[in-house]
């Protein structure tokens, strides 16, 4: 990394509170406030153009949208690149292509922030993001395209951190908000924008093109954000940086994506991956958060059982949908934008209406597992063809407003401080909370995802139905009892 500085006083690496940079940031950061400072202005639209920390949450929300539609490109010609490179046989390796290397660098990200000059540290990265991006689109074969994935899944997994650490540490409370209600509007607009995209381009000019062509609009916003978040100093209380359990983490994941499932290590392997995430997870977590320990750590604990069960439904549909209903990029396209567009409209109204009472809480979560147990329902009979094809959309779009319920809410609960509600102090410090949520968001989903991604498709075959059908059964079930775990969260 050119910009890196750790040999350098901790107080280089940061600017120090007497600098221009400092004197910029100081107004929206309070870790880096300057002692006397005004306070940050309120939101507005006035302040989102004209104000230092207008400036970096507009920043921030390209980004969420160019992110946004990455993702939904990054599915939507899954099936288009397992095809073209001959590997259906091994959709686990490349799903787990991107994601083995984010674990190598997510937990390390909150460490990398404290440590480094925030704006040098998200250009660093996205630059080698760039890099994988492109290699993946020029390999010619399968090796070659997981060594594109493999850089790119670096650079976004300590990205997915550091930006996880603006948000906790650069953004007040209420711009908080904001934030979060606006990013899911944006996550309206890359639900339809992503697909669309992905499917357009890759009849036009093939998926190749699909993974690069946006890229430019990725880099001009993540230098952007850069800008913006010069003389942003974040929090740590760890001594040293988690790096065994990164290398747990990544380790077990690439253990299961790596083995088929027709091979006879396949249980063996996955059960060990699944354990050395788990102790991994347990490594990063505050104290207390895998006993279900009430306030922040159950609320981080909550987050990562629901991002692992959706997110695995969730990377099932696009190959299961090729495979098993035989639909092409277009309609597979439109099943993951219902889902993106239910989740992310229910997602603005509680982004701006948070449960913060207990009750309504719970019976928010309540209303969101309902919504899971009959979307999962619908679209298991579909991939069982009991029902139609297109009751795959509708279902996905259920579930989807099931984590519109479920999901922004459990978020506002793990970044906000006890103390910004009015309650006593945690311990938990701002790297350390980043580091969670981005960890919780993923690992769950990564593992359990290539497990089932893997465990589907045992052949050049695909997706096998019989497969198919109890695993998306067994995600429904697991997502449906997600409010027995509120009640310690609230």
């Amino acid at each position: 990394m050119s910009s890196r500085e750790s040999d350098m006083p901790q107080a280089d690496a940061v600017a120090s509170a007497d600098s221009p940079a400092a004197a910029d940031s100081a107004s929206f950061t309070g870790s880096a406030a300057v002692p006397g400072a005004p306070p940050p202005p309120p939101p507005s639209l006035r302040a989102l153009a004209t104000t230092p920390v207008g400036r970096l949450a507009t920043a921030m929300l390209v980004v969420e949208l160019l992110a946004g539609m990455q993702t939904y490109i990054n599915q939507t010609v899954l099936p288009l690149v397992a095809t073209d490179l001959g590997a259906r046989a091994h959709y686990g390796l490349v799903t787990a292509a991107a994601m083995v290397p984010t674990f190598l660098t997510m937990p390390l990200g909150g460490t990398m922030l404290a440590r480094w000059r925030a704006d040098r540290l998200m250009t660093t990265l996205t630059a080698v993001l760039v890099a994988g991006a492109v290699t993946g689109a020029l390999a010619p074969g399968v090796g070659v395209y997981v060594a594109g994935e493999v850089l790119r899944g670096l650079a976004a997994g300590a990205l997915a951190t550091v930006s996880m650490g603006v948000l906790v540490a650069g953004l007040p409370e209420a711009w908080r908000r904001l934030f979060l209600a606006a990013g899911s509007a944006t996550w309206i607009v890359s639900s339809v924008l992503g697909p669309g995209y992905a499917a357009a381009v890759s009849e036009a000019w093939g998926w190749r093109w699909a993974l690069v062509a946006y890229v430019p609009l990725l880099v001009a916003a993540r230098l952007v954000m850069a800008r913006a978040i010069r003389g942003l100093h974040v929090d740590d209380d760890e001594a040293r940086p988690p790096l065994v359990p990164a290398l747990a983490m990544a380790a077990g994941v690439a253990g299961i994506g790596a083995v088929p499932a027709a091979s006879a290590w396949f249980v063996p392997v996955g059960a060990a991956g699944l354990a050395a995430v788990t102790w991994a997870c347990a490594r990063v977590f505050p104290a207390g958060t895998m006993r279900l320990a009430p306030g922040r750590p159950a609320a981080l604990a909550m987050l990562a059982w629901l991002c692992a069960a959706y997110f695995t439904l969730d990377y099932l549909v696009s190959p299961a949908a090729h495979d098993v209903l035989g639909l092409g990029p277009n309609a597979v396209g439109w099943a993951l934008t219902c889902a993106g567009l239910a989740w992310s409209s229910i997602a603005i109204w509680t982004a701006a209406h948070p449960a913060r009472a207990p009750r309504r809480f719970r019976m928010r979560i309540g209303m969101g597992a309902a919504c899971f147990a009959i979307g999962g329902t619908l679209m298991t009979l579909a991939f069982a063809d009991i029902a139609p094809w297109w009751c795959l959309h509708v279902g996905f779009a259920t579930a989807g407003t099931g984590m519109g319920l479920t999901n922004q809410d459990t978020m506002i609960r793990c970044v906000t401080a006890p103390e910004d509600l009015g309650g006593a102090p945690d311990g938990i410090s701002e790297a350390r909370i980043a580091t969670s949520v981005t960890v919780a968001n993923a690992a769950g989903a990564a593992t359990l995802g290539t497990l089932a991604t893997t465990f589907v498709a045992p052949s050049a075959a695909g997706v096998q139905a019989d497969l198919l059908v109890p695993t998306t059964a067994a995600l429904t079930v697991a997502l449906a009892v997600t409010p027995l775990l509120a009640r310690r969260a609230a």
